[in-house]
């Protein structure tokens, strides 16, 4: 039975019809036996509270909550979904790393969003899939790859089909941010966790749904893949 992580951009949750595609991959997965915990961004709506938090002058831990809590309500959007589809997965957002481990063992589908300040969601799919003992994670991000420079910023960024963690860390010391709402992709921490644990990630098209089917399929020629060595 396989195991996998799938983080998903907080960016999927601005259209209804493709998180109702996501809802049907994931259990048409769930029906071959995979097991499945999934890891939500706050995307835009956890940028408009942070922004809002700036203005008010709140503190950049304050801003961060904001951001988890958005996160975590994209994380009940899915749950409640899943569930008026007929699909079996755990009733609540996950909160911790031991409430995913319980979690993990009565349903083998848990939802979470963020877990405390300073994290990138992303962070948390490296954390969760090394408590759970995960060992690859699907990454369905705001782009289709791995990139040698932002593609959003340089057009003519070449596309990395494969990396190990040492070359990523290379290609992205540049862009580490610890500043609420800024985590683009992955970041050094999260690249620790892969490292130290053995988990490889794979980064895929989040806009397109397909893309992630395709990955659960085994499809290693979608998208980027960083590899522990």
């Amino acid at each position: 039975m396989d195991s996998i992580t799938i983080k998903m951009s907080g960016r999927i949750f601005n259209s209804v019809d493709i998180i109702s595609r996501y809802i049907d991959i994931i259990l048409a997965a769930k029906e071959r036996g995979m097991r499945l915990a999934i890891v939500t961004g706050g995307g835009d709506t956890a940028r408009r509270y942070i922004e809002a938090g700036r203005q008010l002058s709140l503190s950049e831990a304050a801003n961060d909550m904001l951001g988890i809590g958005a996160s975590r309500l994209n994380a009940l959007l899915l749950i409640y979904a899943i569930n008026a589809r007929g699909g079996t997965v755990h009733p609540r957002v996950v909160t911790s790393l031991e409430e995913a481990g319980e979690a993990w063992l009565d349903s083998g589908l848990v939802v979470m969003g963020g877990l405390q300040p300073g994290q990138s969601t992303t962070m948390v799919s490296t954390l969760v899939s090394e408590y759970l003992g995960i060992r690859k994670i699907l990454n369905c991000a705001n782009v289709d790859g791995l990139y040698e420079s932002d593609p959003a910023k340089d057009p003519k960024a070449k596309k990395i089909r494969r990396a190990t963690i040492d070359e990523a860390e290379k290609i992205l010391e540049r862009s580490a941010e610890v500043v609420a709402g800024t985590y683009e992709l992955i970041d050094r921490w999260a690249l620790s966790i892969m490292k130290r644990s053995g988990i490889s990630m794979q980064i895929i098209d989040g806009r397109s749904p397909e893309m992630l089917e395709a990955a659960l399929s085994g499809r290693d020629d979608v998208g980027s893949i960083i590899v522990p060595w």
